[in-house]
């Protein structure tokens, strides 16, 4: 199976309601963020179908769709609430945005360069540098819709499976 790391746009970031809750031991401990509640603030968008905010992922209503229609496995879907800047709004006047969801990787693997190890078998995974990971599958199904910005490596198993 080969696994491909991605590195979407990013076309803003946490709006000031999002929730992270253990925000004490991010900032002392260096922790990776839980986020309880995300709220994307976009200051721009080049139209890509997922984006990212470390370590938060959203994409369209019209992409988890097709997503739930698979048999992919390893992910959930929590809402998300999104606003745009000034800048967003002088820079696409009257635009409007699609509805958009969190998805929130449940697998795991371990990436190190351009190899991992210890994959959980999930399509869709969170590496230990919040590094979202995925399967061919569901790289077919991404490929189906908008996704002409995102960084793709491939990624090699480095236990040679």
């Amino acid at each position: 199976m080969k696994l491909y790391g991605l590195e979407p746009e990013v076309a803003g970031g946490f709006g000031e309601n999002t929730v992270v809750s253990n925000l004490n031991n991010v900032r002392s401990k260096r922790e990776r963020p839980i986020v309880t509640h995300l709220h994307y603030e976009f200051s721009g968008w080049l139209g890509d179908e997922i984006l990212e905010t470390t370590p938060c992922f959203i994409i369209t209503e019209s992409l988890a769709d097709s997503i739930q229609r698979s048999e992919l496995k390893g992910y959930t879907f929590a809402d998300v609430e999104t606003s745009v800047t000034e800048e967003f709004e002088e820079l696409y006047p009257g635009r409007t945005l699609p509805k958009f969801r969190h998805i929130i990787p449940q697998g795991t693997v371990e990436v190190n360069g351009d190899n991992f190890k210890n994959w959980s078998g999930d399509d869709f995974c969170l590496s230990q540098r919040s590094i979202l990971v995925v399967s061919e599958k569901v790289l077919a199904v991404f490929k189906k819709h908008q996704f002409d910005h995102c960084y793709i490596a491939e990624l090699d198993d480095s236990n040679g499976q």
